[in-house]
């Protein structure tokens, strides 16, 4: 995430305004929530965002196993699956 504070400090912010938003309305359980950043973080492979939202999974409920059992068994899984590895 700090090479995009560096170079797009208007992104991060805007990403930091949503993650206050969805704090303050609540709309989604926090599992759900998590899950769907996730996903979204594995689709655009973005590495920080990936990590963050793993860790987000895990402590909103989802064990590691269940979790990574529950990711589909394509490329974009594998990648994260590699990911998480390292």
């Amino acid at each position: 995430m700090r090479m995009l504070e560096e170079l797009f400090p208007e992104f991060t912010q805007k990403l930091d305004e949503i993650d206050q938003l969805y704090a303050e309305k609540k709309m989604i359980d926090e599992k759900t929530y998590q899950s769907i950043c996730f996903a979204l973080s594995i689709k655009t492979r973005s590495k920080p965002c990936v990590l963050k939202h793993f860790k987000g999974v895990l402590e909103a409920g989802y064990s590691q196993g269940t979790f990574v059992y529950l990711c589909p068994g394509n490329a974009r899984s594998r990648w994260c699956r590699r990911l998480l590895d390292t």
